[in-house]
Parts: structure tokens; C-alpha cells; sequence
């Protein structure tokens, strides 16, 4: 698990009531958080970003109208953004299939309803994904970096309706973990791991890289009825984890599937 030890958190410069409370509440619910320590609310005034990191250079989290940002430099924020997830759900409005709604279609398709767990939330834009192609899915998103889950869950909250929030469940926590203590939810476990090797770093999916683990401690995954793996072409994770590969020849992106058969599957 990552422990932040320092967090710095303010609005943007042009302000306003909403924004202060969500600072305050905020403030509030991240001193619950074991794994977060020593948080201050510091005052914006007209402060750039590079300014306020050359008196400190401790994470920010930055309030705005359309959501938390994450500074851990003052170059390149992290926040929930639609991005590849609108084009993928684009592509359904299309009656084409991105490969994890394929692949989910193929075991849940006599299914009323189906718990989906995904174990590297990151950006969130797969559990988005599922959370709004799948009105019979229950997500549960979980990711290990404090910081990185407040402003990811945070921002997709805004992007939800009510039905869509009683349906996922944002989680701190390394899965490893969570996943021995929650076994009976687990009906399709979905990781991605495409952060092994480094990515550009001059964009958000590189800062991202940056400040995660690189790879979460691998032991023995017994607890799901179906493995959905997402990782680069060249990943040994699809041997490690046992996984049939599903070689996509122009792509380096590949993801491969893992039926449990020692569990009931769905």
C-alpha cells in the first residue's frame, strides 16, 4: 500500500461556497484515511501551481467545478476524465464491441446480475465503462494509492446517475487483500496491468506510472470465478497468472481470460 505522508489541499483560483465545502468536507474524510497523514487546507489566493510547489513539494489535490485534480508535480495533474471510455462507448452506440465488453458479454450473457471487481481502478475508465454498458453489474473498484483513489472516485461520482451510484462501491485498498476477505463477490475479476514497463512520462498515464506501485505483490489468486487480464503483449503475468492469452496482432495491448474451475462459476 502507498502511505502519503504529506497532502496539501486548496480550491482553484477562481472560487467559490461550493468549492470550500467540498474542501472542508474533504479535509474531514481524508483524516480518516489510515493510510494518509498530516493534511493541510492551504489558501489558493492567485497562486499558479508551479508557486505553490516551490514552497513545498508535497502532493496537492486542487478542487474545481468539474472535479478534483491531483498534483504531485506542478506539470501534470491527475483527475477523472472521460476520454477512451466515451469513445468505447461510442463504439457500442455503434453495435461494435470493445474486447472487455466482449469478453463479459461472453460469461454473463444468462446472467440477471453479476458482481465485476475491478483490482487496478487507476483512471476508472473500465469500471465506468462497465458500470454504464452493464445495468445488471455490481462494480466494485478498488485501487491501493489513497490520493489517486479520492480524485478518481470523486470525479466519477459527478459523471453518475443515483442507480449507477448504488451500484459501485470504491474501495482503498490492495486486492490481494480485499479479495480474501470479500470471496463470495467475486464473480469476475478484472486487472490491468499496463503500467510494467515505463510509459511516456510527459502525460497523464506516465505520471500515473510514476506514482503507483509497479507491480502489486503476486500471490496466488484463488478467490473469483472468472480472470480477466489486461497487459502488454510481451507481459509474463499471462503465464504467471495462467491465463490464455488473446493475441491481437495490431495491438500491444492484450487481454487474456482465466476460468476458475475449482469454484461454481456463474
Amino acid at each position: 500500500m502507498n502511505i502519503v505522508t504529506d497532502l496539501r489541499i486548496t480550491t482553484s483560483v477562481k472560487t467559490n461556497a461550493s468549492l470550500y465545502k467540498q474542501v472542508e468536507d474533504a479535509f474531514h474524510l481524508l483524516n480518516k484515511n489510515k493510510y494518509i497523514q498530516n493534511i493541510s487546507i492551504i489558501k489558493r489566493k492567485k497562486l499558479t501551481i508551479k508557486q505553490i510547489f516551490k514552497s513545498n513539494d508535497s502532493p496537492v489535490i486542487v478542487f474545481e467545478n468539474t472535479g478534483p485534480k491531483l498534483y504531485f508535480t506542478s506539470e501534470i495533474p491527475i483527475y477523472f476524465h472521460l476520454d477512451t471510455a466515451k469513445v468505447k462507448l461510442n463504439m457500442v452506440k455503434n453495435q461494435k464491441q470493445p474486447i472487455l465488453s466482449e469478453m463479459i458479454n461472453h460469461i454473463t450473457s444468462k446472467e440477471t446480475s453479476f458482481n465485476f471487481v475491478d483490482g487496478t481502478m487507476g483512471f476508472g475508465r473500465d469500471s465506468y465503462l462497465v458500470l454504464k454498458q452493464f445495468p445488471n453489474a455490481n462494480v466494485f473498484s478498488i485501487e491501493q494509492h489513497p490520493l489517486i483513489h479520492f480524485v478518481i472516485s470523486e470525479g466519477m461520482k459527478l459523471q453518475l446517475n443515483n442507480n449507477e451510484l448504488k451500484r459501485i462501491h470504491f474501495i482503498n485498498e490492495d486486492y490481494n487483500n480485499w479479495i480474501k476477505l470479500n470471496e463470495e463477490k467475486v464473480d469476475i475479476l478484472y486487472l490491468d496491468h499496463m503500467f510494467e514497463k515505463t510509459l511516456i512520462e510527459s502525460d497523464r498515464m506516465g505520471e500515473l506510472s510514476n506514482n503507483i506501485l509497479k507491480i502489486q505483490e503476486y500471490k496466488p489468486i484463488k478467490h473469483y470465478n472468472y480472470l480477466i487480464l489486461k497487459a502488454r503483449f510481451d507481459s509474463l503475468l499471462f503465464k504467471e497468472l495462467n491465463v490464455m492469452q488473446c493475441l491481437r496482432k495490431s495491438s500491444k495491448t492484450h487481454y487474456g481470460l482465466r476460468v476458475n474451475n475449482s469454484k461454481q462459476a456463474l
